[in-house]
């Protein structure tokens, strides 16, 4: 699970002139040692901290946007979130989905800075073989090294091995559908073998991959300076890419004067926007006011993003009876949420609602073609009615809202509803999130705030939240839902061959009737599907977006 937030909610405006002030001249003083062209750097702001650059160990937004610029796996994802060949020229997969081969390509190098004879850094150049593939696998898979993203290996039956000078071979355990889109996420990316000598921790700070950048400068939550690899291997037509030059990250914290320096123009680009500035901003469609059109650019899309109230389900809480375990409580409280507002007064538009009210956890653009329908005949004061603890509230563990203070606005605002439709008093309880997902974990929230961002854009990864075998701590089945007729169409679509469009039909239709399942089962409560807002300068071309927010800027250039 990915943490990224496109609006934050809750912020204080204060007078941050000075500190504006201040950065822009600290701009103004870092010289250009390289001699780059300033017409064709890119600048963009972190406001959350880079710890690592080691791929095995990259979790954050932060650090995959930085790491992507740096590093190639052997499989990508294009612009439809589907799987194609990146360090790998192509690859074969066995008649019993258990076997890939991946015939690795000639020309790709991976580049990095070490000091000349006359200690000045100058790139160097080391051409991406077999068996570098084979060593950042079989790294990604050693337990010793503690990843966390080891799981994206844990269907693979045999280590990774050399077949010849030019294929690698990968067996599974279990035909699985989504591999080729585990192998695209940051965990698989490849590094030299020759990192294999270095000292522990080396490679998290000075990073080799065969990316469209290389690192040149790194002051930690200072500033990162990335310089164009001239040997990358992508081409648009005959142009090399990238584009760019140089790509510029600083670490102003401070999200408000980020804002600012990007209106004066000293970013190019800015993700999302503070919920200070966003009524300012954005219309209530979530569209930019007619002032600011004039300015800037502004691309809006789905975001594999769902924000949720989770249930926890086991029998007691807190010492007493959990009234959780009631599917009518559940539903009641589902069926209650004004979603609608929730998009118009907190989001601004950005985000959508559930997909012909069927309240399923996988976001509409991993569903497939074929969306079920179904109807909610019954409302939520009949649900609640129907509920033991509308027959004897005593009997039960209070009732209560964990959140955040992110989220405490739409906290209160179902603690509001609930109380109007079905005259429930709900307590809010404020917890920082380190300690919410601690007491998740541990089974002590009755309902908790969550929000699941897709590890890789297919809809098992969703679902896996509610499968019984990844109850925590094996998992992220943190509401501990269990069903067996869940869990059998989840190891459907988790497994098993799919070539044929006929194939691809019925997964889907499994996917839909699991969705529907969590829906009608009401495990959580979806509150809305987001949507992520990128804003860039007038002169920045070819940045675009997709559903799982990457930062693509081999294309982009400046006019």
């Amino acid at each position: 699970m990915r943490t990224n937030k496109v609006i934050s909610t809750h912020s204080t405006f204060g007078n941050i002139a000075l500190i504006v002030l201040f950065t822009i001249f600290g701009f103004n003083r870092c010289k250009n040692v390289d001699k780059i062209s300033e017409a064709q750097v890119f600048r963009y702001n972190e406001d959350v901290s880079v710890n690592t650059l080691d791929p095995i160990y990259i979790k954050s937004q932060s650090e995959i946007w930085i790491g992507s610029q740096i590093y190639e796996g052997l499989v990508a994802l294009d612009d439809k979130l589907q799987p194609v060949p990146r360090l790998s020229k192509y690859w074969e997969i066995s008649p019993d989905g258990r076997v890939y081969k991946f015939v690795i390509r000639t020309d790709a190098f991976f580049s990095f800075v070490e000091p000349n004879q006359n200690g000045k850094l100058s790139p160097q150049f080391s051409k991406v073989t077999v068996n570098d593939v084979v060593y950042s696998l079989n790294r990604l898979m050693n337990p010793k090294n503690g990843s966390p993203g080891m799981w994206v290996m844990n269907n693979v039956d045999k280590a990774p091995r050399v077949v010849n000078d030019s294929t690698v071979q990968i067996s599974l355990k279990e035909p699985a559908p989504a591999f080729l889109s585990l192998l695209a996420t940051n965990y698989c990316w490849i590094v030299p073998e020759f990192t294999q000598n270095w000292s522990e921790g080396r490679l998290s700070q000075q990073p080799v991959g065969a990316g469209p950048f290389y690192l040149r400068r790194w002051e930690t939550d200072v500033k990162l300076v990335m310089l164009k690899n001239p040997q990358y291997f992508v081409f648009d037509g005959d142009q090399r890419l990238p584009l760019l030059d140089a790509v510029n990250v600083t670490f102003v914290k401070n999200k408000q004067t980020a804002f600012m320096q990007f209106m004066a123009g000293q970013y190019d680009f800015f993700n999302g926007i503070d919920g200070s500035f966003k009524n300012k901003l954005l219309n209530q469609d979530g569209s930019i006011k007619e002032d600011y059109q004039k300015r800037i650019n502004a691309v809006v899309t789905d975001f594999l993003n769902t924000e949720y109230i989770g249930f926890y389900l086991g029998d007691t809480l807190k010492g007493k009876p959990n009234p959780f375990t009631d599917k009518h409580l559940r539903k009641a409280l589902q069926l209650s949420v004004n979603r609608p507002e929730i998009l118009r007064f907190f989001r601004n538009g950005l985000g959508s609602e559930a997909v012909n009210n069927v309240y399923g956890f996988v976001p509409p653009s991993l569903l497939g073609d074929e969306i079920t329908t179904a109807k909610q005949h019954e409302n939520s004061l009949s649900e609640f009615q129907k509920s033991e603890y509308f027959k004897n509230p005593k009997k039960f563990a209070k009732i209560s809202l964990t959140t955040t203070a992110d989220y405490l606005d739409i906290a209160v605002m179902l603690q509001n509803t609930w109380k109007k439709t079905l005259n429930v008093d709900v307590a809010i309880e404020l917890q920082t999130g380190g300690m919410l997902r601690q007491l998740r974990e541990k089974g002590d929230l009755g309902m908790f705030r969550g929000s699941w961002i897709a590890d890789y854009p297919d809809a098992e990864n969703y679902l896996g939240c509610f499968y019984s075998p990844y109850l925590v701590p094996f998992g992220p089945n943190y509401t501990r839902f269990v069903s067996k007729e869940f869990d059998q169409l989840y190891d459907e679509i988790s497994t098993g061959v799919v070539r044929t469009p006929e194939d691809i039909l019925k997964r889907n239709a499994s996917i839909n009737k699991a969705n529907k399942i969590l829906s009608d089962e009401a495990p959580f409560i979806l509150l809305y599907f987001d949507k992520s807002l990128r804003l860039m300068q007038k002169n920045v071309k070819g940045l675009s977006n997709d559903p799982i927010n990457r930062l693509d800027l081999r294309r982009v250039s400046k006019s």
